[in-house]
């Protein structure tokens, strides 16, 4: 079980150390589709126009330029009209259509992503005003190769399973705002840690009509019905990996406790999800976690809700697949404050969580 232990004499905080310094350059080629060769006129394939970008399907899709006019112009063309978010041009793609008819975009990385370690993917998508429907989420397809599939259906896991010598894998991304958005653009972003074969990205959507997650309309769903999103200024980059050095002192990543709060906001469990992940590739390290609270009130609860705060990131933790003896926990309420005891200017920031990494001790 997890234990109550206090043999540790320096406090302990939640603080990302971030060893190394990874420059925050884009890996995606030709991310924002601004190096072309012509400008569009027609529905003729963009991989014939652009540079580093390709078609993993017998399906098209539309690339618009403010340098061409009427159908391909940028801001008004054949599907609506919207400003290029980065540049001057962007794409246009069939996300849902009958028959899973689909339209993907796959683009090459300067280089084949490392094992391991982790990257950060961002691209903006913008619903054209002539779409019927509006997807409730999206992901993107990173692959060991560039892919060319024989039809126009859509490129689901089964279908990418029998595709030889190919890997694969979805990474899910978040939008900042609904997708159903047609004024403006949408950026949606996602995390994931490389398996060491990544050289190509794929955007689209790649699950079937029947397995597409929509947001709900007030009209049904007939089959002329479809979902045309412009697509622009996509960008992937390498982290920097976290590292915690033995017996310094961290700050949980989260914001301030309410008073009597002791419950992990989102920004906190993403902060715990990186310490799971350093205890997991260190096996020779156990963490302490201690926590605190402020001045007010009476000492006794403040000491029980610290040892809330505290217990509340060793049970993620355990959650996650962290071994009980790994973990020690315990909460000092006021009694150790942060910020060298200047308690009225940062009272908010004292109902923080603490922790420190030690050598392992099973004893």
């Amino acid at each position: 079980m997890i234990r109550l232990y206090s043999r540790f004499s320096v406090p302990f905080i939640i603080c990302v150390l971030l060893i190394g310094s990874v420059s925050a350059q884009n890996l995606i080629l030709n991310p924002s589709f601004e190096s072309f060769k012509d400008c569009p006129t027609n529905m003729a394939n963009f991989d014939a126009l652009l540079e580093d970008v390709s078609l993993p399907t017998s399906s098209s899709g539309d690339y618009f330029n403010q340098c061409a006019s009427n159908d391909f112009n940028v801001p008004s063309n054949f599907k609506g009209e919207q400003v290029a978010s980065d540049g001057g041009g962007y794409i246009g793609l069939y996300f849902y259509a009958l028959n899973d008819y689909r339209e993907y975009i796959q683009l090459n990385t300067a280089k084949t992503l490392r094992e391991k370690h982790p990257y950060k993917i961002s691209l903006q998508v913008s619903l054209a005003e002539h779409s019927n429907l509006a997807l409730k989420n999206m992901s993107i397809l990173l692959t060991n190769k560039k892919i060319r599939v024989p039809n126009s259906g859509a490129l689901t896991s089964s279908r990418m399973d029998l595709q030889e010598g190919i890997e694969f894998y979805e990474v899910q991304l978040k939008a900042d705002k609904t997708l159903s958005t047609t004024e403006g653009w949408v950026t949606l972003t996602g995390q994931f840690d490389a398996k060491g074969f990544e050289n190509h990205m794929l955007v689209g959507n790649f699950k079937a009509n029947e397995n597409t997650a929509l947001l709900k309309s007030d009209k049904p769903i007939i089959p002329s019905d479809f979902s045309y999103y412009y697509v622009d200024n996509l960008e992937l980059e390498e982290l920097p990996r976290v590292n915690y050095e033995k017996d310094k002192i961290y700050v949980l990543e989260s914001k301030p406790f309410e008073p009597k709060g002791y419950e992990l906001d989102a920004e906190a469990v993403a902060s715990v999800k990186k310490i799971f992940k350093f205890l997991k590739e260190n096996a020779d390290v156990q963490m302490k976690i201690t926590g605190h609270s402020n001045d007010a009130g009476n000492p006794e609860y403040n000491k029980f809700v610290s040892s809330l705060r505290a217990r509340a990131v060793a049970l993620y933790l355990k959650k996650l697949g962290v071994e009980d003896n790994r973990i020690v926990w315990e909460g000092v309420g006021e009694t150790k404050p942060l910020r060298n005891g200047k308690l009225k200017e940062n009272q908010l920031k004292k109902r923080q969580v603490e922790f420190v990494m030690t050598n392992f001790d099973d004893n």
